[in-house]
């Protein structure tokens, strides 16, 4: 792999860790490592990297202010969060700032190594996909019909995969997504509410104006959905965790914290089953499909 990082994290020890588990697994090249949050972003929009590494608390500027300005640049790569920060609001807002993936210190080496892989494989099928999206995003107006379908068929590809492909939700989770990617093309530096996309999905394809009940409604099947996704990939990382398919999406789509849970819960139904994350889980989907 000839991807690059960089790594921002105050831990001396951390940023020798991971740029060992880098080069030792052959996953690409630590081009600079950064102590602090003061020049940090200065220095992601220099070296350019594919993928950057960062811890959310670091002295002078956090991690998230860091991604935002980086974003707001124009940087465009994959930000991994690493952090003991579990508070789910924090880790919430991480994401909707655009991080890829959130670990959990203290790091656990084969979850870290399985995370950079799918960001690295991500990264090879959006350039190997570069040329068709760009020749279909090229085409005139009446060719919008085309490209809808082609993005519906990768979605239905993904769903397949695992396992919620027809399920009761799943039209309504294609049109979600479909609407989360129109705000991201016409808002690209503003954070869409996922109850105002409930609201758009109930008035636009139903003709309902905002009743909480139906929303309610809505958003359940959806969160089932998505839960079913839980399951089935946490039943795959038990019979083997190096299944394809469990290595590919667990992480993609979930907090792998989660998935580990679920995987126990699976094995004692006594303990507590994972839990899932809505916009996590669509954010996933949308970078799959970029």
């Amino acid at each position: 792999m000839d991807e690059t990082f960089l790594i921002v994290d105050d831990d001396i020890n951390i940023r020798k860790m991971l740029g060992l588990l880098i080069k030792e697994n052959n996953l690409g090249k630590v081009i600079c490592e950064i102590d602090s949050g003061k020049h940090a972003m200065q220095e992601i929009m220099f070296y350019n990297p594919d993928i950057v590494l960062i811890d959310f608390l670091l002295p002078i500027v956090d991690g998230i202010e860091i991604m935002k300005a980086s974003k707001y640049q124009g940087y465009s790569g994959k930000f991994i969060m690493i952090s003991q920060v579990e508070d789910e609001y924090l880790v919430s807002k991480a994401y909707e700032n655009g991080v890829i993936f959130f670990i959990t210190k203290p790091i656990n080496s084969i979850e870290v190594i399985n995370i950079i892989k799918v960001i690295c494989h991500i990264i090879e099928l959006e350039n190997s996909l570069a040329i068709i999206k760009s020749a279909v995003l090229n085409l005139n107006d009446d060719k919008k019909i085309t490209r809808q379908l082609f993005v519906d068929e990768e979605i239905i590809n993904i769903f397949t995969n695992i396992g919620i492909a027809g399920a009761v939700g799943s039209n309504e989770l294609i049109k979600i997504i479909h609407k989360i990617v129109e705000f991201k093309k016409r808002n690209p530096l503003s954070i869409y509410k996922l109850q105002e996309i409930y609201d758009e999905i109930l008035l636009g394809e139903y003709g309902i104006e905002n009743q909480n009940a139906n929303k309610n409604a809505l958003e359940q099947r959806i969160r089932r959905i998505i839960q079913k996704a839980l399951d089935n990939l946490s039943e795959l990382g038990c019979d083997d965790y190096s299944n394809s398919v469990f290595m590919e999406y667990s992480t993609l789509l979930f907090d792998f914290k989660q998935i580990r849970q679920e995987m126990r819960h699976i094995n004692n139904p006594l303990d507590e089953p994972g839990k899932i994350s809505t916009k996590k889980f669509i954010e996933g989907i949308i970078t799959k499909l970029s």
